[in-house]
């Protein structure tokens, strides 16, 4: 069956079969409603006098006379209840006024008559949708195209109505989401599944919500529904490596990560899986390296123990095949560290061998330590210019370590441009001030 549309019926119909009526009828060249299809008359009820008016009344439709075209509609269906050709095109007629409820009930009542009469069907889901009610009008337009497989624009339009009606469900899902109704959101994402189960980044977004409630089991179940639906799918690996992290498993989320960088290798993926590192040796540091930061004055023990988790692939090269004895550091928690920088003479011992790890350590003996590191890793060369403190003179046994500390950026000038030798360094100075290092150690290799 070919398309049911208002064009079906022009002037032609005048100079055909109802010459005698010309000065009556109007000559339609533009229809006012092309979109409407005819209300096509069957061959049982073809050739009466209400087809005869039926087929005038759409004249009049189509030339925007609404009125008569009411008039000629209601005239069919009078001299005959059952012709529901006509109380389709009373259904249009309605529809063209904008009252869809009252054309929804028009053709309704010619559906109970002819159910699968495709003109209603389709005029029934067009009212439907100026009243927004999205999936009963697509559920009106499949009925029609069971009927008539042929309608392959209306096909199109379902496909269309449905994709829209998905995506401005989405966007009524994520704005529940991202206003924190977390429990409205995975209801809205659960309903829009059943209807596309097909979507990956449903579950996705899904599993994000679940995350946030704190149900990972279902969240890791979403997210490897996604992975069935597309198994190179950067993103759900990223965030099953991310919910195995948030639960403490390292395994898993190292090899989600693994898989992501399979797939698509970058910087993001690359720096994930270096943060993921850190974390599997941070989680093998003993509490007390944690209290580190907020000490006010740290110890050569602390230090040792911060440098040693710093430069941990550097130290041990540098420390390779070389001995140390020390005789007061056995028993400390930060041992191992204690013994690598003494092995890569970083941080030396007494006459007597003793490490003293308690002993607080100043800003001039940080300076040693610190520009010991920078010359130990890397081709570095003091500048030309050094800095003058106030309190510093050049010929101390201090200034060398803390003036060239202080032009690389290390450790900054105090007040009054002192540098302050026998200031302690506290855990927080401490650890920034090697973060420094780290950065000059790492571009200067």
């Amino acid at each position: 069956m070919k398309e049911l549309r208002a064009r079906l019926l022009v002037a032609v119909l005048c100079g055909s079969y109802l010459a005698g009526c010309a000065a009556r009828l109007p000559v339609v060249t533009t229809p006012s409603y092309p979109s409407y299809p005819f209300p096509v008359v069957p061959e049982e009820l073809a050739g009466t006098r209400a087809a005869l008016e039926h087929e005038r009344a759409w004249l009049f439709l189509q030339a925007g006379d609404l009125d008569e075209a009411e008039r000629r509609f209601g005239e069919a269906v009078r001299r005959n209840p059952e012709f529901y050709p006509s109380g389709a095109g009373l259904g249009f007629v309605e529809l063209a006024r904008g009252h869809s409820d009252e054309a929804v009930a028009r053709f309704d009542r010619a559906l109970e008559l002819t159910p699968a009469y495709v003109p209603a069907l389709v005029g029934r889901g067009e009212a439907l949708l100026v009243s927004d009610r999205v999936e009963l009008a697509i559920e009106s337009f499949q009925a029609a195209l069971a009927a008539d497989p042929g309608l392959t624009t209306l096909r199109r339009r379902v496909e269309e109505l449905r994709f829209t009606g998905l995506m401005d469900q989405v966007a009524r899902a994520r704005e529940a989401s991202g206003a924190g109704r977390d429990g409205e959101a995975r209801t809205a994402y659960e309903r829009l599944i059943a209807a596309s189960p097909e979507s990956g980044f449903l579950y996705l977004e899904l599993a994000e919500v679940e995350r946030r409630q704190g149900d990972t089991t279902a969240a890791i179940q979403r997210v490897e529904r996604a992975i069935e639906l597309d198994p190179n799918a950067v993103p759900a690996w990223l965030l099953m490596s991310e919910i195995y992290l948030a639960n403490g498993d390292l395994d898993r989320a190292e090899q989600a990560l693994l898989r992501a960088d399979a797939i698509e290798p970058g910087e993001d993926i690359a720096r994930r899986l270096a943060a993921l590192a850190a974390r599997r040796r941070n989680a093998r540091l003993p509490p007390e390296y944690f209290e580190i930061e907020t000490t006010e004055a740290i110890t050569r023990g602390q230090l040792a123990a911060l440098i040693g988790v710093r430069f941990e692939s550097l130290l041990g090269d540098a420390a390779a095949g070389r001995t140390a004895i020390i005789t007061d550091a056995r028993e400390y928690w930060g041992y191992e560290w204690v013994i690598a920088v003494a092995r890569a003479n970083i941080m030396g011992v007494d006459t007597n061998y003793r490490f003293q790890p308690d002993r607080v350590v100043t800003r001039a003996e940080f300076a040693e330590v610190a520009v010991g590191i920078l010359r130990l890793f890397t081709a570095y060369r003091p500048a030309a210019t050094q800095p003058s403190f106030s309190d510093l003179a050049p010929y101390h046994l201090s200034y060398p370590a803390a003036s060239e500390a202080v032009s690389v950026g290390v450790l900054q000038v105090l007040d009054r441009n002192t540098f302050q030798t026998t200031r302690p360094v506290g855990g927080a100075e401490a650890m920034t001030a090697l973060e420094r290092l780290s950065v000059l150690v790492e571009g200067g290799r």
